[in-house]
């Protein structure tokens, strides 16, 4: 392929150069302040309800179930399933604990055609991966305000069956990614730039993206390598339950490494619009046909100005294949339309959010689709990466953050949507994406998009599906002051553990918490962990 203009663009990186350092090879320990608080056992959303013998026709247990939670001040109840020894198990529509559980399980046990009512207990969700970090460090997969719920939505969707094509630096061979990852190409087009001795290749290695002395004299980046594209493929697909590292987002997708960007962290926009072409199944002259074409495309990189027509026509061509186009906003704290691929047309473009869910400094914003956990400097998102300084070595995991790692997050998102609803066209992913996104903590004034990607939301919404009910002490809340407090714009979210609980209205939020139940507040600040146990 012929380059047709002379424009190089350098990755959205873990931070913006001159703004955020880059963080070190070796994984750093997250902030513990800002963990959720830790949930007592029994906090559950089902309660077992077991009638005497004879005492209660069937028709008649509704009136038995209204009573009970009249007396508890609570919501309805509604029959899910019989046991094996014929008890009733009873949706509460939210998660209680405590006082309130204990009160619901009381009220019940007042009607004397009950034998006993118990607490349905969470013993676990085969959902919740066994990976070591995973409940330690990725915070930005918890189910609270800032993260992403993962394991209600893994219950809906794994990704099994979709590939993403990540685009960047190329990839290492790590345990995490080893078994999920596919074939790609090497479409760095210099043998300078791409360090294997050749151009265009059938092996996208990364050999390393470390500042070269004759290629970028006076380059800012550190004199290591970063190994982005290990590092964004794990992000958006690391294998999960395997009792080791991480869990990504569509832990059964599968990666397509495609790399276009080499020495300096740079790449020729040319190269990155073939790798994009390629990864769609499309022809690129003189280059073998992928096999393996993209269910969603990620990049995470960026280039000054405006969408580069070669680029354009790329992404075009994708979308008119039916593959949506996932991309970084940009690590310069403006106006996301003044950078590329986040300006180009059709693209699905990603902010990044901090630990506490609020946009992160460094962020693009403005001009975006949507938001997605990006990390900071003080808690970074943890990922596959290598050991090597400049060379590959052996694997290893690190921390970094910025856009580049908001936009593997939403990339899997969109595979756990093409499992679950296949027949979703690149618009109706973007529709399920943006009507079922949250507000970030204390608002995004720059501007977030249609806000914070809520993966289990999206699901259920493109199954045409209610993603936003209440139930619970929320939802008794709710019932008693809905005129001022509006419609629900979230699902509940709970930290890991069932405790504390938070969800979006109208004008303001409701936060539960098994010590002090729900409260309302108008705005949750950006350290909201805090006000979880406040009286």
């Amino acid at each position: 392929m012929t380059p047709t203009r002379s424009t190089t663009v350098s990755l959205a990186l873990a931070a913006a150069l001159a703004l955020v350092p880059l963080g070190s090879a070796a994984a750093t320990a997250l902030p513990e302040a800002a963990s959720p608080a830790t949930a007592p056992a029994e906090a559950t959303d089902r309660v077992v309800v077991k009638f005497r013998d004879g005492t209660v026709p069937q028709g008649s247990r509704d009136g038995v179930y209204a009573r009970a939670a009249e007396r508890a001040g609570g919501g309805g109840l509604a029959e899910t399933t019989t046991t094996a020894d014929g008890a009733q198990v009873l949706r509460t529509g939210g998660m209680l604990a405590g006082a309130e559980l204990e009160a619901l399980t009381t009220a019940l046990e007042q009607d004397p055609a009950v034998e006993y009512a118990a607490p349905d207990l969470l013993a676990g969700t085969a959902a919740v991966p066994n990976d070591p970090s995973y409940t330690t460090r990725q915070w930005s997969l918890w189910d609270d305000p800032a993260g992403l719920g993962m394991p209600a939505a893994w219950d809906l969707a794994t990704g099994a069956g979709q590939t993403i094509a990540v685009v960047d630096t190329g990839i290492t061979a790590h345990p995490d990614l080893d078994a999920n990852v596919l074939p790609g190409y090497d479409f760095v087009s210099t043998a300078e730039n791409g360090r294997d001795g050749d151009g265009w290749d059938a092996d996208p290695s990364d050999e390393g993206d470390y500042p070269d002395a004759v290629l970028c004299p006076a380059s800012p980046m550190p004199t290591t390598s970063t190994w982005h594209g290990t590092h964004t493929a794990g992000i958006a697909a690391a294998d999960a339950g395997n009792g080791q590292g991480i869990a990504g987002v569509a832990p059964d997708a599968r990666i397509l490494p495609v790399r276009a960007v080499g020495a300096c962290s740079q790449g020729y926009i040319t190269d990155v619009a073939a790798g994009v072409t390629w990864a769609s199944g499309a022809a690129v002259p003189g280059v073998p046909a992928n096999p393996h074409p993209a269910t969603v495309i990620n990049l995470s990189l960026g280039v000054p100005g405006e969408c580069p027509p070669v680029l354009q026509t790329a992404i075009d061509e994708a979308l008119s294949r039916g593959i949506p186009v996932v991309v970084a906003a940009g690590n310069q704290g403006m106006d996301a339309a003044l950078s590329a691929p986040a300006n180009c047309a059709g693209v699905i473009s990603v902010a990044a959010t901090d630990v506490s869910g609020a946009l992160a400094p460094y962020s693009n914003s403005g001009s975006v689709t949507l938001a997605a956990p990006g990390g900071d400097p003080y808690a970074q998102i943890l990922s596959t990466g290598n050991a090597g300084a400049q060379a590959p070595a052996g694997p290893a995991y690190t921390e970094r953050n910025g856009t580049s790692m908001a936009a593997p997050a939403v990339s899997g998102v969109v595979a756990l949507l093409r499992e679950r609803s296949p027949e979703l066209g690149v618009d109706g992913i973007r529709a399920a994406l943006t009507g079922t996104a949250r507000q970030a903590p204390g608002g995004c004034a720059p501007g977030c998009g249609a806000g914070i990607v809520d993966p289990v939301s999206a699901l259920v919404e493109a199954q045409g599906g209610e993603p936003f009910r209440t139930g619970g002490g929320i939802g008794a809340l709710h019932r008693k002051i809905a005129a001022s407090a509006g419609e629900p714009r979230s699902r509940e979210l709970c930290a890991l553990g069932g405790t504390p609980c938070f969800q979006e209205f109208a004008n303001g939020w409701i936060v539960w918490s098994a010590g002090t139940g729900a409260r309302w507040t108008t705005v949750l600040p950006a350290q909201w962990w805090g006000i979880a146990s406040a009286g």
